[in-house]
């Protein structure tokens, strides 16, 4: 299964909503220090699928950059996915 597969079907949603679901995240991702101001990145959702596209994938920060922008996630480059990996820590570290 690619990378696009493996983030944008159904189990995706089956995932997020394993978590508590979108709001659920949201709150979590605020309570932490994840989701500060949303600027490329709109939500925790889409910053978890970041943050795991990243962490699962084989591919570097540019590669996750990347992919991001090609399936509309964020255009972000790959120092920002970097900066959103150091900020997510403390809230992956809540589950």
């Amino acid at each position: 299964m690619t990378r696009s597969a493996l983030f944008l079907n159904q189990d995706w949603q089956a995932a997020v909503d394993r978590l508590g679901g979108a709001e659920a995240l949201e709150a979590s991702a605020r309570e932490a220090g994840a989701m500060v101001r949303k600027r490329k990145i709109k939500s925790a959702v889409d910053l978890l699928r970041l943050v795991l596209a990243y962490c699962l994938g084989e591919a570097g920060l540019r590669s996750t950059a990347t992919w991001a922008t090609t399936v509309d996630l964020a255009d972000v480059s790959n120092v920002a996915v970097l900066k959103r990996l150091r900020g997510s820590g403390q809230w992956l570290g809540i589950w």
